[in-house]
């Protein structure tokens, strides 16, 4: 007696299911010679694995085969979380010279600004981030424009934590500037 034919699936076939089986086993062995290799070296795809389905000998008291038929495992994906949304730490609006208040900043962030309606263009246009103790922050940021206006435009800081505040020289023009978090 013939041991019962074995090929990986998620089913379990019936009797009735053999016979086309061993006709797809004959194709796909058929197939799988050196045309499908060559095809497979052609679309840089790996060809499918042959499939061998061994039918039992013809016997009137030998029962059918069960052929159990498995898929191939899925491939794990993962996924990776959203990066979180920028948040607005501060806004500071104005038109021509001045400070801003203090804020504080983690040690990523950037600041969104832009300048526009100045009187006598090409205007000068200058923003210096500044320690609260009144020294320029040497790695912070600084914008230094010539022009009739501008942005919005980011200009990014980085390892740049603590209180910090801006000093704001134009030739009377307005601006608005956001100290935003995230990328």
């Amino acid at each position: 007696m013939t041991a019962p034919a074995r090929i990986r699936a998620r089913r379990i076939l019936t009797a009735a299911d053999v016979p086309a089986l061993a006709m797809a086993a004959v194709t796909l062995t058929a197939c799988s010679g050196s045309a499908a290799s060559h095809q497979a070296a052609a679309t840089g795809t790996k060809p499918a694995p042959a499939v061998t389905v061994t039918a039992p000998r013809a016997s009137t008291t030998t029962p059918a085969p069960t052929v159990t038929v498995t898929a191939p495992a899925r491939t794990a994906t993962t996924t990776t979380p959203a990066a979180p949304a920028d948040k607005v730490i501060a806004r500071f609006n104005g038109s021509g010279a001045r400070n801003t208040p203090a804020f504080s900043v983690p040690a990523s962030w950037h600041l969104s600004w832009k300048y526009w309606g100045c009187p006598d263009p090409p205007d000068n246009f200058i923003v210096t981030e500044m320690n609260t103790d009144g020294s320029t922050d040497i790695g912070g940021v600084s914008i230094n424009e010539l022009g009739g206006g501008r942005g919005p435009v980011a200009t990014y800081a980085y390892g740049d934590a603590g209180q910090h505040y801006f000093l704001v020289n134009t030739e009377g023009c307005s601006w608005s500037l956001a100290v935003v978090t995230g990328p």
